[in-house]
């Protein structure tokens, strides 16, 4: 399966997502547990967006599809997507 990964070593989280920005994995340590849940949810926000493009790239790569493939697919690589990948609940 490809997947995205993004991690961000001073805030202890890392993320794996699918092309398109499903999670597949969220990890947290302890630093990660000393920040405020708006600092916290930024960083998770910010990593699987870096994570999504990371995946969409991949995809793009390996199968040597163009944006216009892409597209149809539901997959792209730009920024846009991992924001209406990600639910409104979720955010601060």
């Amino acid at each position: 399966m490809i997947t995205g990964t993004a991690r961000d070593a001073d805030a202890g989280i890392t993320v794996e997502v699918a092309p398109g920005g499903s999670l597949q994995d969220l990890t947290f340590d302890q630093r990660s547990l000393r920040l405020s849940g708006e600092r916290l949810a930024e960083a998770v926000l910010r990593l699987v967006e870096t994570a999504t493009a990371r995946a969409d790239q991949r995809v793009r790569h390996e199968f040597g599809l163009g944006e216009a493939e892409l597209t149809a697919l539901g997959i792209g690589g730009d920024t846009e997507l991992a924001e209406n990948t990600t639910p409104d609940t979720w955010r601060v």
